[in-house]
C-alpha cells in the first residue's frame, strides 16, 4: 500500500502537467510532459541520495510512463530496486537500458553488481572486464571488480584493482551513492580494503601510507585490529614504532 501510493504520487507529477489545457491544444501539453518527466527523475534523485528507494523508483517509474526510450532512467530504476532487493527487477531494466544504449558503461557495471550480489564471482568478473573495456578510467567498477576477485580468493588481483581506483578517485570507497553505477561496499567492506591496502604498503616499504591506512581502518572499527597488526609478520618492522601505538596499542 505504501508503494502503490507513492507511485500514485509520483504519477501526478505527469498527470498534472495537462491539468487545465483547452481541448483546441492538443499538442501543447507534450512539452509540459517532458519537463514532468525531467521533474520526477531529479525528484528520485533526490529520494535515492536520501536512500528512499521505495519513493525513488515510483518517481522513475512516472517518468518513464513519459519517457519509455530513456536507458539512464531504466539504469536508475534498476538501481532503486536493487537496493531494494528487486533482484530481477533491477536485472530485467539494467538489460533494458543496454538494450536501448549497448555502449551504456553503467548498465554493465550494474548487471555485474547484481551478478556480485548473487555471489556469482565469475560471471560479475566478465561484466566488469567488458564495461572497463569500454571505459577503463570508471573507479567505481575497478572496486566492484575487487570485490569480485576478492570472492574468488585472488587477493592480489583484489589489490592491484583497489590500488587502481583509488589511483582513480581517492574517495572512491566513501563514496557509495555516486552517479549511476553501483558500488557494492559497506562500512565492513571499506574498514577490510583500508586494512589490506596498509598490508599492501608495508610489502612495498610505503610505512607511511601504511600507518595513514590503518589508522582509516580503526576510524571504520575493522575487528581485531590490534591482534591482527601484531601477530601479521608484513607488519613486523611497525610493531615498535610509536606512530603505531598512538593508532593502536599491542594487547
Amino acid at each position: 500500500m505504501k508503494t502503490l501510493t507513492m507511485m500514485f504520487a509520483a504519477s501526478l507529477l505527469i498527470c498534472a502537467a495537462g491539468y487545465g489545457r483547452a481541448a483546441s491544444e492538443p499538442d501543447a501539453a507534450k512539452p509540459d510532459k517532458i519537463e514532468a518527466a525531467k521533474l520526477a527523475e531529479q525528484r528520485g534523485d533526490l529520494a535515492r541520495v536520501r536512500s528512499n528507494y521505495d519513493l525513488a523508483a515510483a518517481y522513475y517509474q512516472a517518468a518513464l510512463r513519459v519517457d519509455r526510450r530513456n536507458s539512464v532512467l531504466y539504469n536508475k530504476l534498476g538501481i532503486a530496486e536493487l537496493q531494494l532487493h528487486q533482484k530481477s527487477l533491477a536485472r530485467r531494466n539494467f538489460q533494458l537500458a543496454l538494450k536501448i544504449d549497448p555502449q551504456s558503461v553503467s548498465a554493465v557495471n550494474n548487471l555485474g553488481a547484481v551478478a556480485l550480489w548473487d555471489k556469482k564471482y565469475k560471471s560479475a568478473i566478465d561484466f566488469f572486464k567488458q564495461a572497463l573495456a569500454m571505459d577503463e578510467t570508471s573507479a567505481t567498477t575497478h572496486v566492484n571488480l575487487a570485490e569480485a576477485w576478492m570472492g574468488l580468493g585472488e587477493m592480489d588481483r583484489a589489490m592491484t584493482e583497489y590500488a587502481r581506483a583509488l589511483e582513480l578517485d581517492a574517495d572512491v570507497l566513501s563514496d557509495t551513492q555516486g552517479g549511476s553505477q553501483i558500488q557494492l561496499t559497506s562500512p565492513a567492506q571499506r574498514a577490510r580494503v583500508n586494512y589490506l591496502i596498509a598490508k599492501s604498503y608495508m610489502k612495498r616499504g610505503n610505512i607511511d601510507g601504511a600507518l595513514d591506512y590503518l589508522g582509516r581502518a580503526k576510524d571504520l572499527h575493522f575487528p581485531d585490529l590490534s591482534k591482527k597488526v601484531y601477530s601479521d609478520p608484513d607488519f613486523t618492522a611497525l610493531w615498535n614504532d610509536p606512530r603505531l601505538a598512538k593508532i593502536v596499542k599491542r594487547s
